[in-house]
Formats: C-alpha cells, structure tokens, sequence
C-alpha cells in the first residue's frame, strides 16, 4: 500500500467524497475508496461490456426497484430482471430458478427489508447454491443507508463475490441507478 496523492475522490460505492489509498497490482497502481475498497480508476474497465442473463433485486421500494430494473434493461445490461419486494419473495423465486438451472447472473439485495433481511437472504442464497450444486457463486450487490462498517467489511468477504452500495439520502432513483450500473460494472471485473 502507498499513500495517496489525490487524496479524495468520488465513489460511486459509498456515494460521497472518500479519502483514497493506492494498491499496487500487476505492477500498476490503483486507487481504492477507503471506506469500501472499491477501485476508483475507469481504466481496467474499458472494453469489458457484457450483458448479463438474469439480475435478481430485492428491494422493498418499488419505484427504486423499477427504475433499477428499467436501466438494466434499457443499457442492455441484463436481459432478464426479476424482482422481488422483499427476503422471502426473492429465496423463492431464486430457489425456482436454481430448480429450473436458470443462468443467474446477478443478485442485487436491499439490507433493511421486511420479512427476511438481505444479510440473512444472502447466507440462503449460498446454501442454495451450496444445496443445488452450483458451479460458481452469484455475485451479490449490497445496499443500504447505513455506511460500510468493518463487521459488514467482514461479511462481504465472507460471501465474495460481493460488494456495497451506501445508498444515500439524497437523490432519485434513476440517481442510484446509474450508481449501481458503475458499482456492477465493477463487481463483475472481480
């Protein structure tokens, strides 16, 4: 790790100004957000647009879960949405994919939801994959209001591939949908 000399850039993660470390990769240095880790640099990115299969959201908002739905879609991010509004919804219809050998791409999943909360959904969804012998785990997105604290740092390592989304306070859906479409693009570079 080496200091910084930006020493504060945007993340699209965390949704505010954050102070940056660099890593040095393959001999590259990379700037990451402090708070979450994500890599801030657009350069590993370019040339790397795939279009996903099925994305999974369980958000229990619905204009949020729309619009997040509606640009996966239109940027030909996803070919296939499925929502659910909240825990319990989203491990039944995930189960009835998995049963059918749906090709799940992406699972995007509110913290704060009724019913099930996202943390527990998550552990079910490992189980799931665990219980249908699934090759390779399903990226998961995380969001929440709530900033990314070393506990929550620790529970997305443990379900990796994962990442965080702090979805802010402020701002429109369509806002946070363009977020998440940066954040995606990330998290399925990992």
């Amino acid at each position: 790790m080496k200091p910084s000399t930006a020493k504060r850039a945007y993340c699209p993660s965390c949704g505010e100004e954050v102070d940056v470390f660099i890593m040095i990769a393959g001999g590259e240095e990379r700037p990451h957000c402090s708070q979450c880790g994500l890599i801030l640099d657009e350069k590993s990115l370019e040339g790397k647009k795939r279009t996903l299969d099925t994305v999974f959201i369980a958000e229990d908002s619905y204009s949020l879960r729309s619009a997040l739905s509606e640009i996966l879609v239109s940027r030909k991010i996803a070919k296939n949405v499925v929502e659910a509004g909240d825990g319990r919804e989203f491990l039944a219809k995930i189960t009835d994919a998995f049963k059918k050998g749906a090709n799940v791409s992406l699972v995007i999943l509110d913290v704060n939801m009724p019913n099930i909360d996202g943390i527990n959904a998550a552990k079910t969804l490992r189980a799931l994959e665990e219980g249908f012998r699934r090759q390779s785990k399903v990226p998961i997105l995380f969001f929440s209001v709530v900033k990314c604290d070393e506990n929550f740092k620790r529970f997305l390592q443990m379900l990796t591939p994962s990442a965080y989304l702090n979805k802010g306070k402020e701002g429109t859906p369509e806002q946070l949908a363009e977020r998440v479409y940066q954040i995606i693009k990330r998290l399925l570079e990992k």
